[in-house]
């Protein structure tokens, strides 16, 4: 059966931020073929938010606020629960879809349907709007099958541009509530392992790479423990494997060693890391075995000086940054 546009909702996220929020609510609004559009507002600190927003945008939009705080990828749940057509794609708020992203959806559900996961490719740009990089790999025109092996050693899709059914979601769980950096990464490999899942090459979201204190990804990646938390989704997701029958078995040591920080990551935010998730990110790097001449040089200070030297470097480059 052909995807109709009705059957779709984009839900588009928010907490506390106002920054962005109009043009990402302005880009689901204003798609080629429009759909159904809701705003969920986790709990957030800010009591005129939910004015704030239906003053500018009205009827055109359904605003849904949680009676309490549920997370990021809670909040996601959240959107499951008040998305009342089949089909979803969650926007967050800092990001936009450009106008094509329904139109495009559509036409790669014509071209491959009974899918379980639609992506499209996004572009990576800084707060002035100029371009970092390209979110994704080069994907065949005009559009592949995802790769599920390579899905399962890293997110190579991203967490804009989708589009899936919300029951086969509800089917394999929802979102983790739990989780605070790989939720969406988890659940597109669920969904591409039990279902399949398709990607077109056609540029349909932009996102938007900054730090702020505000954003829970952010904190998880000045605290070190996004690389921990990929290791550990990836370990599932092998698992999921392995339990599904698809591979045999994996090595569970050289899954660690496939997600590398750097010693410069590591040394711009390791005064920030706990004890335990310093010391964690300091072993794995000592047991990288090909590094970089200057990654293998730190790993002999490492060897003489242990934390202290990162605490120390690290504070040092807070300094010069002005980072105090």
């Amino acid at each position: 059966m052909r995807l109709q546009a009705d059957q779709i909702t984009i839900a588009i996220t928010v907490y506390d931020r106002r920054d962005f929020i109009e043009q990402a609510i302005d880009s689901a609004l204003s798609q080629t073929i429009p759909v159904k559009v809701i705003v969920v507002e986790d709990c957030g600190p800010d009591p005129t938010l939910q004015a704030f927003i239906t003053s500018k945008f009205g009827a055109r939009i359904k605003y849904v606020r949680n009676p309490e705080r549920r997370g990021l990828f809670g909040n996601w749940n959240a959107c499951l629960e008040h998305c009342d057509t089949p089909w979803l794609s969650i926007l967050h708020d800092d990001d936009y879809f450009k106008p094509i992203f329904v139109e495009t959806m559509l036409n790669l559900h014509q071209a491959a349907p009974d899918r379980g996961l639609y992506f499209g490719r996004s572009r990576d740009i800084d707060p002035a709007g100029q371009i970092v990089r390209f979110g994704q790999p080069v994907v065949a025109d005009p559009w592949q099958e995802i790769d599920l092996r390579a899905l399962a050693d890293k997110n190579l899709l991203g967490y804009e541009g989708h589009l899936f059914p919300v029951e086969y979601v509800r089917n394999v769980g929802g979102f983790r509530n739990s989780s605070r950096y790989c939720g969406d990464w988890e659940m597109w490999f669920k969904l591409v392992s039990r279902y399949g899942g398709v990607q077109t090459g056609t540029e349909v979201a932009v996102v938007r790479l900054y730090e702020d204190q505000r954003k829970g990804t952010s904190k998880v990646c000045r605290a070190g423990e996004n690389y921990l938390a990929t290791i550990v989704q990836r370990k599932r997701n092998y698992a999921y494997l392995k339990k599904a029958g698809r591979i045999q078995g994996y090595d569970v040591k050289a899954l660690r060693y496939k997600t590398n920080m750097s010693c410069k990551y590591m040394i711009w935010h390791g005064a920030r890391f706990s004890r335990r998730i310093l010391d964690y990110n300091i072993r794995l790097f000592l047991g990288f075995p090909s590094l970089s001449l200057r990654e293998r040089l730190f790993q002999l200070a490492l060897r003489v000086f242990g934390r202290g030297l990162v605490k120390l470097c690290s504070r040092l480059s807070g300094v010069w940054a002005g980072d105090q």
